[in-house]
């Protein structure tokens, strides 16, 4: 396949299946998503140089009589996978009585919406390409400082697309790429060893490879010789955009979508209208942001994606549905389905059955840069980079979290003092909004699916 022709050879392919699937039971509903999507995955670690170039190509195909539902998947999108995947669904609900009282029927013809961005500097990468940059990045790197000792580097770039069609008449094609970069480095001083990374990607350009090995290597170098806190207390935490990215992704892009939304575990089941965060905070799921990594004209079920405010001014606005999810609450759906969506995705969404889940948030920035934001610290407050661990390991009913920031500083009085050895954050995410203090200027796209500035919180607990 190439990138001019996916959609077209991918709706054929799913037209077929649509004709087939009348014959063997005109009685059942039935739902494909066929997707494709070609992969290049360049890391060079410690010398060593590996490198993976092809296609991910499967199909997804589900059978519904009345409230039965069977699922089935193939490898592959060729007209004969296809019909098997279909020939296995309809096997199954013919196999397992099981009924879900929920399912109403698969989505409802809505049109779609438009395409992202997209650039033909990505689709011409080729595997040399990624190892040369990666290469550049590497020793951008090792030039920083001798204690840079550990220094890997990855590129990828793809381009693909899935199309979706079943029996209600939905029969819809969608295409995208991107590329990205990304070093990671580890910097040594007798027995101390600390890491950090940086990156680069964008879906309507080249990934820019300069600075990324830098900056990486800078940041590791001024976590050694890091200092005791020695405290335990509540103070103000300063997340930079990646470790801003990750609560947002582990706590509203949780709470505010599906199945938590309708099982009444979200605590933001019955806020609708309610004031829940800071009025400075505006959050948009953007399924059709032209530089967005999950932008699509079509979600996963064949609807077209949307822009959902779901915080604007610190209000509560909607929350996040797929049609099955959507019914369920009485609503219809966002254009918010996936399939193996959220923070980290997947590498064969096909295999995954739909549910709702985020697009891409867009976490509208502040005026503050980051350095006005450290310089208006009265007393001390914690700044993080990098990926907090246990951030993730949460609950979604209460919203309580801690987490482990490895890359940690301190403020004090408006100046950053130094690092200080890794510290455990705890508080609760639901607060959190509310305790917003400031959110930075400094807007970056992080690749877990948000675009978002440093925001500072007060009051969580530091243990140090």
């Amino acid at each position: 396949m190439n990138f001019d022709d996916i959609k077209d050879e991918l709706l054929s392919v799913t037209d077929t299946g649509l004709k087939y699937a009348k014959s063997p039971d005109s009685t059942s509903e039935f739902e494909f998503f066929v997707y494709f999507q070609n992969k290049i995955t360049v890391e060079i670690d410690q010398g060593v140089v590996s490198a993976i170039d092809g296609a991910v190509a499967g199909t997804a195909v589900r059978a519904a009589k009345g409230k039965q539902v069977g699922f089935a998947v193939v490898s592959g999108v060729s007209a004969d996978r296809v019909k098997l995947a279909a020939k296995e669904a309809l096997s199954i609900i013919q196999s397992v009585k099981v009924e879900d009282d929920r399912f109403q029927g698969f989505a409802d013809p809505k049109g779609s919406g438009k395409e992202g961005a997209y650039s033909d500097d990505i689709l011409a990468l080729g595997t040399d390409d990624l190892i040369e940059n990666c290469e550049m990045v590497i020793k951008e790197a090792r030039a920083v400082n001798p204690r840079a000792k550990v220094v890997s580097s990855e590129a990828k770039s793809s381009w693909g697309g899935y199309a979706v069609g079943n029996t209600r008449g939905i029969l819809e094609a969608t295409r995208g790429c991107s590329n990205q970069i990304m070093a990671s480095v580890y910097a040594i001083e007798g027995e101390e060893r600390r890491g950090s990374y940086d990156f680069d990607l964008a879906r309507d350009r080249l990934f820019d490879p300069v600075g990324v090995g830098k900056t990486a290597a800078e940041n590791a170098v001024d976590l050694l010789g890091a200092k005791k806190l020695d405290m335990t207390a509540k103070m103000p935490t300063i997340w930079t955009p990646m470790p801003a990215c990750l609560y947002i992704m582990s706590s509203l892009a949780q709470s505010a979508v599906g199945r938590p939304v309708v099982d009444g575990v979200s605590p933001l089941c019955d806020r609708i209208g309610d004031t829940i965060a800071s009025t400075d905070l505006s959050i948009v799921d953007d399924g059709q942001i032209p530089s967005g990594l999950g932008t699509q004209s079509v979600d996963a079920e064949g609807l077209p994606q949307k822009r959902n405010p779901i915080i604007e001014k610190g209000v509560l606005k909607n929350f996040l549905f797929d049609s099955y999810f959507g019914r369920a609450f009485d609503l219809e759906s966002t254009g918010n389905c996936a399939r193996g969506g959220g923070a980290f995705g997947g590498e064969t969404p096909y295999e995954n059955r739909p549910s709702a889940a985020t697009k891409w948030l867009e976490v509208e920035a502040g005026k503050k840069s980051e350095e006005d934001i450290i310089s208006s610290i009265d007393g001390k407050a914690i700044l993080i980079r990098d990926f907090p661990l246990g951030i993730f390991h949460s609950m979604v009913a209460t919203g309580e979290f801690s987490c482990v920031a490895g890359s940690a500083y301190l403020v004090e009085n408006g100046e950053l003092k130094g690092s200080v050895q890794p510290v455990s954050i705890a508080g609760n995410y639901y607060e959190g909004f509310k305790n917003l203090r400031e959110i930075g200027s400094n807007k970056e796209m992080i690749p877990f699916g948000a675009s978002v500035s440093t925001l500072v919180f007060d009051d969580f607990s530091v243990v140090g």
